[in-house]
């Protein structure tokens, strides 16, 4: 019982901040730029939460000067906060 509890922790810790789905963000319309900063706002969001698996992920330089960037950045990091401590 303690092997599948422990799996089980262990599955949902991995699996708490899934991949985005940039192919599907593309189909839906967003654009490549809120594409890049989404993305990389999810895997910093992951990182900042303490998943081990991401790390944090900014382009300094295109969220000073890309609106689209910089609010895709925005959005990802906030789900995946919230995705992660749903997780937990």
């Amino acid at each position: 019982m303690k092997k599948v509890v422990a799996a089980l922790l262990i599955l949902s810790f991995v699996t708490g901040c899934s991949t985005g789905n940039r192919s599907g963000l593309l189909a839906a319309g967003y654009s490549t730029e809120y594409v890049d900063g989404y993305m990389d706002g999810y895997s910093a969001g992951c990182h900042i939460v303490g998943h081990p698996l991401y790390k944090f992920t900014r382009d300094v330089s295109r969220y000073e000067d890309d609106a689209h960037y910089m609010k895709g950045w925005n959005d990802g990091f906030t789900i995946a906060r919230c995705d992660y401590a749903a997780a937990w």
